[in-house]
């Protein structure tokens, strides 16, 4: 359900801010899934008026109209087909904009369109893209279209399935005045009482309808609705089609009950028949669709024929169209099961449908078919002269009592006798209080409340749920600690052997001459020596975890145990001024390539990349950032021990506090490892941020993504992580993830060439892609690396 919040304004006043509003009524249980911002993004399109049309010299498809704002006459090249003269349209104006789109002076078949006529669907007010957007007759020539359509929040609710009574602005403006204690201001319905004329309806099936209200109103004038209720309704969804139209949407979205009008003139003996269908019997719906019906849907039929399916949508035989002078408004209360049922065999649920299978009141359609009549006598110029009010069974509202101590009981929490009786006046309740008990009368629209329990659900949702304490089944233990965090470093464990790593523990204790330079680059330069050693092997203490697990992948590589992925969480040993020694804790990670050249070691250098993102992750900390290291092979100074071109440090809010690389050639000859090995190792309380922040659950993607892959050649010493940052810089918002696929070398692609290949998702918060969307968001990424490192694209 869409609520304008514009609307809303009208019937309470609403001071707090619009996330404050979202908020109490979510915590009241209305869920606002979406808050969104509604406005017409365009400069320069004003109102104009149609003057002339005539056939565009050499063209079947298109039109000329000669329009006017007041000052100039003016012909526009246009391919719709719905104008006549005198409609006053939206004009964008030469060097106009309509969002991210510039307009100019164009020229069709050798004739000059100045401007173009604008649709919905351009100037983002609705989805409406058949024809030119019509607007109120009485809109000032020249206007800016901005101030016909104000900007505006709208709230998306989730409303429960026993609430049809808020699917509308009146209902939710009831909520908003319980919750904050305002005052309601519903519209002023002038009471007119025309002749009653109960021979016009007759009910021969009272079993699918409990109430049918119905006003004849004669003199009207079909035109465009004003612009304040076509902003409304394209607020909440609704394209504006008519005055008369509109006015029954409006209607329904205001109070809740749907209404219909048909064309009195096209009813057979002018007279409504409510029965059920005859088994084969057709009629063709408004959609432009015939269905055919069964014996079990209920009908509003003229003595002829059927003129509308019941609850669900109207017939086309009788549509209200432009020559229309007479109308017959209708509101009626329908069985909600036949409803449901008609609809899912017909696979067609209508904003009328979804509101009747809840179960509707039958004291709303009264008040429906008072506020249409106002309105269209109003807006059209119509004068009611017959009514008619069938009420086979009326209404009995039941009296519900409640003591407080079961209110305390139910809610787990103390509210005032008084502050309750008040909730429940402010709902809508009538309400009597004696002793320690209320005696309670449902509003007429609430069919939902019968029991104590929801006299009780009543007060504990507008008292709110987040001023009673948690506590635990039983004795009502109060609960202390909803959420236990882990240590950091079970939390790493976790995830690292759920990446198939086995841990390690090696020996603190390292040869202060035969252990390997290998470190990362902020490590101190030299070994922390023992005084008093217990082997001669065992004569410093270690600085680095990569030559420990280097080590054990040889041990595992000589007992036939190649290819073992291995991760060790431990302290180093660093010393600084003087004999001080630093102790960080670090995480090393290593995995052994036993056979495959650089590609199948670029992949699994790739693989320990993803699972530090995803440990990282797990901290709830943004992803580290890498970037290559730069040294040459001969002189690799803070780098030694690593592959020059296939290194890189990892980076945390630009600063540097690991390692990932391939292992020089050299090392690994120097331990007896065969093959490749590849490593990575970070100061841990820098890369877990001690593991303080607390997981916040976020919401599952409402809309789908969309996936495309992308492969680039490109030559040189050129970083993999250079061209993923261009691509993230390039990608946009809706660029939600980056992965690299693979990397190839051959002798097909020619010396220094590598080809890179990358996975890219795209999903926006906010709607579906579309493919032109995410096509002009690849080509900018194929321009950019093609100007950034001229790039060749394969795919």
């Amino acid at each position: 359900m869409l609520i304008s919040l514009n609307w809303l304004k009208e019937y309470v006043e609403i001071a707090v801010e619009v996330h404050t509003l979202a908020d109490r009524l979510t915590l009241a249980g209305n869920e606002v899934e979406r808050i969104l911002e509604q406005e017409v993004d365009v400069e320069n399109v004003v109102v104009a008026e149609v003057q002339g049309l005539r056939p565009l010299p050499g063209s079947t498809k298109n039109q000329l109209a000669t329009v006017t704002t007041g000052r100039v006459a003016t012909e526009v090249v246009t391919g719709a087909w719905n104008l006549k003269l005198g409609d006053r349209v939206p004009y964008a104006l030469p060097g106009s904009r309509l969002r991210d789109r510039r307009i100019d002076t164009k020229t069709f078949l050798g004739v000059q369109s100045a401007g173009m006529l604008c649709s919905a669907i351009e100037l983002g007010l609705g989805e409406d893209a058949a024809g030119i957007m019509i607007l109120d007759p009485s809109a000032p020539l020249g206007a800016d279209l901005r101030t016909l359509y104000p900007r505006d929040t709208i709230l998306e609710l989730e409303i429960k399935s026993n609430r049809p009574d808020l699917l509308c602005h009146l209902g939710i403006a009831r909520e908003v005045g319980a919750i904050f204690n305002l005052p309601l201001r519903p519209p002023s319905v002038p009471k007119v009482r025309p002749a009653n004329a109960q021979e016009l309806v007759r009910i021969d099936a009272p079993d699918g309808c409990r109430r049918f209200n119905g006003r004849l109103m004669t003199g009207i004038r079909v035109a465009a609705s004003p612009a304040w209720m076509q902003a409304r309704l394209r607020a909440a969804g609704v394209r504006p089609i008519s005055n008369i139209v509109d006015i029954t949407n409006y209607v329904m979205l205001e109070s809740g009950q749907p209404t219909h009008a048909f064309d009195y003139r096209r009813l057979t003996d002018g007279r409504i028949v409510v029965r059920r269908a005859r088994d084969g019997e057709e009629i063709a719906c408004l959609d432009g669709k015939t269905r055919r019906l069964t014996s079990t849907d209920m009908v509003v039929a003229d003595t002829k024929r059927a003129q509308g399916i019941a609850g669900i949508i109207g017939g086309a035989d009788s549509a209200v169209e432009s020559g229309t002078t007479d109308i017959f408004l209708e509101a009626a209360t329908w069985e909600p099961r036949s409803i449901r049922r008609t609809a899912r065999r017909l696979g067609l649920r209508t904003e009328a449908s979804s509101r009747f299978e809840k179960g509707l009141s039958p004291e709303l359609s009264r008040p429906a078919i008072e506020r249409a009549a106002a309105l269209v006598a109003e807006l059209a110029g119509g004068t009611a002269t017959r009514s008619t009010d069938v009420y086979p069974g009326p209404l009995k509202l039941t009296t519900i009592e409640v003591d407080a101590d079961r209110i305390d009981r139910v809610l787990g929490v103390t509210v005032e006798l008084g502050e309750a009786a008040s909730i429940l006046e402010r709902l809508g309740f009538t309400v009597e209080r004696k002793d320690r008990r209320l005696r309670a009368r449902p509003p007429v629209f609430r069919l939902d409340c019968s029991i104590p329990e929801d006299l009780v659900e009543e007060v504990g949702r507008i008292y709110g749920y987040d001023r009673v304490p948690s506590t635990l089944p039983g004795a009502r233990t109060p609960v202390r600690d909803l959420y236990v965090r882990a240590d950091a470093d079970e939390t790493a464990r976790e995830v690292l052997a759920g990446h198939q790593l086995d841990e390690a523990v090696t020996s603190s204790l390292v040869s202060g001459s035969g252990t390997p330079a290998i470190a990362m680059p902020m490590a101190a330069p030299s070994l922390v020596r023992i005084k008093n050693p217990m082997a001669e092997n065992r004569d410093a203490l270690r600085r680095s975890l990569l030559p420990g697990l280097l080590e054990a992948l040889a041990l595992n590589a000589r007992q036939d145990q190649g290819g073992a992925r291995l991760f060790e969480l431990g302290t180093i040993f660093w010393k600084v001024d003087g004999e001080a020694v630093d102790q960080p804790q670090v995480l090393a990670l290593a995995a052994h390539v036993p056979a495959g050249g650089a590609e199948v070691a670029a992949a699994e250098l790739r693989a320990l990349q993803a699972t530090l993102a995803t440990v990282r992750d797990r901290f709830v900390l943004p992803s580290t950032d890498f970037k290559q290291a730069e040294f040459s092979s001969a002189d690799p100074g803070r780098f030694a021990g690593f592959h020059p071109g296939r290194t890189g440090e990892i980076l945390d809010g630009g600063e540097p506090i690991g390692i990932v690389g391939e292992v020089h050639p050299e090392v690994a000859t120097q331990l007896g490892l065969p093959g490749r090995a590849v490593v990575a190792e970070v100061l841990f309380d820098r890369f877990s941020a001690g593991g303080q922040r607390t997981p916040q659950a976020r919401p599952l993607p409402r809309f789908p993504g969309v996936r495309r892959d992308l492969t680039v050649v490109i030559r040189g010493k050129i970083a993999g992580q250079e061209v993923v940052q261009v691509i993230r810089e390039l990608g946009g918002y809706t660029l939600r993830e980056i992965s690299m696929v693979s990397e190839y070398q051959g002798p097909q692609l020619g010396a220094g060439a590598r080809s890179l290949s990358f996975r890219l998702q795209y999903q926006a918060d906010d709607r579906t892609l579309t493919n032109e969307e995410v096509l002009a968001l690849q080509q900018r990424i194929i321009e950019g690396l093609k100007q950034r490192f001229k790039a060749e694209v394969r795919s």
